[in-house]
């Protein structure tokens, strides 16, 4: 359901006005991040390991539509115009990111991709389609420019990979972000998670700075994986979000490291480390994203699980948990008579209900849960029924001692007081008690029982406990 709609934002048509404006956002943003990726631009090749630009250009397009490509056209002619390029070098590379925005965008939207990225598969098809196919459209067309201006002299497979990898990492950290921080709706991050937002990013900030001092030395990517835990452990929270902030993070100290750098780092033959770092980091990137997702996915299966067997409302076991408990304790092959069910129906309910409204009485439901889980003992299985009645099941329990305790929960229950707009209101409680036996053969039999004890309580005058009798009429205890 979340999914459609996310993708079903992203395909709304915009006003003329929001897409004039994102048509400009578009081409300023692109030529800002353009200029900040040519700062660590290759003085051998030619080419940036990280190109920040591309993911903002795949994010805007995502989400203000395809037409947004023509932004890039204007976009990269200011750029060749600013860095000196030829013009039919311009034209081809423009030709070249449009594809690398275009193409993984349509499909994206065509598998109906939720930009959330919360689940494996979506992780999965984003990364395919844009990292990985995306750059790759457009390394084969920055190739051929780069053939044109140089007229073929540069080792062509060797420009074609490191203009994918600049690309890939740009798309991956800015776009990634871009379609989790849009689709998340808002930015802010509370209580507790707040201050792990704060030392994780503190300590990727540091590790990725540490990492790029040294990028001369092999010490430069063994200090980058210490960031593999970093992103590990944040991503064990399931917020996709939170991932991809490491992730801008370590671009922004990975684009400001131009500053410090060493005169040499960046004139390395071939790959050199760093492009090796480079590519370190678009793998722990990716760690990230996967473990998130597989994280969130394994909560919504527990959360799933959890509501199987869970009245959300009060928390307790709902109705099909307790019959299967009960059913437990009736086929145990010794005697059940060390077990006792009671059945509990609030009386005074329906009056509070009517003048305070349901969220009043949902309130004095969750009250009234946890009154009994105080009473009961760890061993005990309490559950809610439906409305306002409840069971618990009392496991290795004398019956004189289930009396005790149901009279601990009636005199509880009796002092409660919700106080309303209206009045002070107080809830009572009518309980019947069922030592169970052998001859209950099910849980129904059971529960049968029980709840015509409670029924005496309740015409006996309500506020009171009843024990089940075979022999006789429920008897009052």
């Amino acid at each position: 359901m979340e999914t459609r709609k996310d993708t079903d934002r992203a395909k709304q048509p915009r006003s003329p006005a929001t897409q004039v404006a994102a048509f400009f956002a578009l081409i300023f943003g692109y030529v800002v991040l353009g200029l900040a990726g040519l700062e660590l631009q290759s003085s051998q090749t030619g080419v940036t390991p990280v190109w920040p630009a591309s993911g903002f250009a795949f994010a805007m397009i995502f989400w203000f539509g395809l037409p947004q490509l023509g932004a890039l056209l204007p976009a990269l002619l200011t750029l060749g115009w600013i860095v000196g390029l030829p013009l039919e070098v311009v034209l081809v590379s423009a030709f070249g990111n449009m594809l690398e925005a275009g193409v993984p965008v349509y499909l994206l939207r065509r598998l109906g991709v939720d930009p959330r990225l919360g689940h494996l598969r979506d992780v999965l098809l984003f990364v395919g389609l844009g990292p990985v196919l995306g750059p790759a459209l457009s390394a084969t067309s920055g190739s051929l420019a780069f053939q044109m201006l140089d007229g073929g002299s540069l080792d062509v497979l060797r420009i074609w990979f490191l203009w994918w990898l600049g690309n890939s990492v740009g798309l991956l950290l800015v776009g990634g972000f871009g379609l989790v921080a849009v689709a998340r709706r808002t930015l802010k991050v509370r209580g507790r998670g707040l201050l792990e937002l704060l030392i994780a990013c503190l300590a990727v900030a540091l590790i990725t700075a540490v990492g790029l001092w040294q990028v001369v030395s092999i010490t430069s990517p063994l200090v980058l994986y210490l960031l593999i835990p970093v992103f590990v452990l944040l991503a064990q929270r399931g917020d996709q979000y939170l991932v991809m902030l490491l992730a801008v993070t370590a671009m922004g100290v990975t684009l400001l490291s131009s500053l410090w750098l060493p005169p040499d780092s960046l004139e390395q033959a071939e790959l050199g480390i760093f492009y090796l770092d480079v590519s370190l980091l678009w793998v722990v990137v990716f760690t990230g994203m996967v473990t998130s997702s597989a994280r969130s996915e394994m909560r919504s299966r527990e959360q799933v699980s959890w509501l199987a067997t869970h009245d959300p409302l009060t928390r307790l076991l709902n109705r099909h948990a307790l019959m299967e408990r009960l059913e437990q304790v009736l086929a145990r092959d010794d005697d059940p008579q060390n077990s006792v069910l009671m059945f509990l129906d609030l009386d005074k309910f329906k009056d509070l209900n009517d003048a305070e409204g349901h969220r009043a009485g949902d309130r004095v439901l969750r009250d009234v849960s946890a009154l009994l889980l105080e009473e009961v003992r760890a061993a005990d299985w309490v559950a809610r029924l439906g409305g306002d009645e409840f069971a618990v099941i009392l496991t290795d329990c004398q019956l004189l001692d289930a009396c005790s305790i149901a009279e601990n929960i009636r005199s509880v229950i009796e002092r409660y007081e919700y106080a309303g707009r209206h009045a002070h209101h107080r809830v009572e409680v009518s309980i019947g008690l069922l030592e169970l036996t052998e001859r209950h053969q099910s849980p129904e039999d059971a529960l049968h029982d029980v709840d015509s004890a409670c029924y005496e309580a309740k015409r006996a005058g309500r506020n009171r406990v009843w024990v089940y009798s075979l022999d006789e009429a429920p008897v009052e205890y």
